[in-house]
């Protein structure tokens, strides 16, 4: 039974996967959430199966570091220096990895071994996750892929793609909490409806610049941002109107296969892959 961690700026989803099917559980993150809270929850998901893991991943909205530990995590400060202890990196099989290099992982099983893909994945922040000719692109410290870091130009400021298109800066901008906005979202508040369409049309810039950059041909996208009224539409529209032509066509753009699984699905893969000794995903 493998068992996929995706930890999140708002949950933490934990699933176990075997040839009966999967068992989800999920649980409220938020910026206190630390140490003590994610072991407690891992340990109790792990004894609440029938068997012990026979791999176990965990998928980190973050920079994860050669030796396992979390160097660098907006959303979840209080993890920042983290690293599994034994009760949950072992006996079994065990992987620890970005969220989206961990979606990237389920995704490609989609597709053919020397494919070049991205997956961006939007969330309380935004992340992505390459492979090109059918390597995983890491670049020099396995940090590859920080999309929500790139700086853009706002009249007279700058300022990250994060700050103008992840689910943190639209709560901010709209002074409300994610279950107001998605009822506000939902009964068409003409304000709310702007700030979200805005920041879809921000994210579509970073989507054009992944696409030049890359020539993928297939760009998956995921998050739960991504589900709120307007915002996947802008971010589609104003990505196709800022990439040439030919190299928006020659590229898929289309939802995560596994949708919120994705990460922890690729996490358990990860993991299994470590368990044969191939260690590829491993960071």
């Amino acid at each position: 039974m493998k068992v996929g961690i995706d930890l999140g700026g708002s949950k933490l989803l934990m699933l176990a996967e075997s040839r009966a099917g999967r068992s989800v559980s999920r649980l409220p993150t938020g910026n206190a959430f630390g140490p003590a809270e994610l072991e407690a929850a891992v340990a109790g998901f792990v004894a609440s199966l029938p068997a012990p893991p026979s791999a176990l991943g965990i998928a980190f909205p973050g920079l994860v570091d050669a030796d396992r530990g979390v160097v660098a995590c907006d959303v979840l400060p209080r993890l920042v220096g983290w690293r599994p202890p034994r009760a949950i990196a072992g006996p079994w099989p065990f992987a620890i990895l970005n969220d989206c290099e961990a979606a990237l992982i389920a995704e490609a099983r989609d597709h053919d071994r020397a494919a070049t893909l991205a997956v961006v994945v939007v969330g309380t922040g935004i992340g992505a996750a390459f492979q090109v000719d059918g390597r995983v692109l890491r670049g020099a410290t396995g940090w590859a892929g920080e999309l929500g870091s790139v700086p853009i130009a706002t009249g007279d400021a700058v300022r990250t793609l994060d700050q103008l298109a992840a689910g943190q800066a639209i709560l901010e901008r709209a002074g409300c909490d994610g279950a107001e906005l998605e009822v506000l979202a939902a009964g068409g508040d003409a304000r709310i409806m702007a700030i979200i369409r805005d920041a879809g049309a921000a994210l579509g810039l970073g989507l054009a610049a992944v696409v030049h950059m890359l020539n993928p041909s297939a760009l998956a996208l995921g998050g739960g941002v991504l589900r709120l009224p307007g915002y996947a539409e802008a971010a589609r529209a104003s990505a196709r109107a800022h990439t040439l032509g030919p190299m928006w066509e020659a590229c898929a753009v289309r939802p995560l296969r596994d949708g919120e699984h994705a990460a922890a699905v690729g996490a358990a893969l990860a993991a299994s892959s470590a368990e044969k000794g191939e260690g590829v995903h491993e960071r």
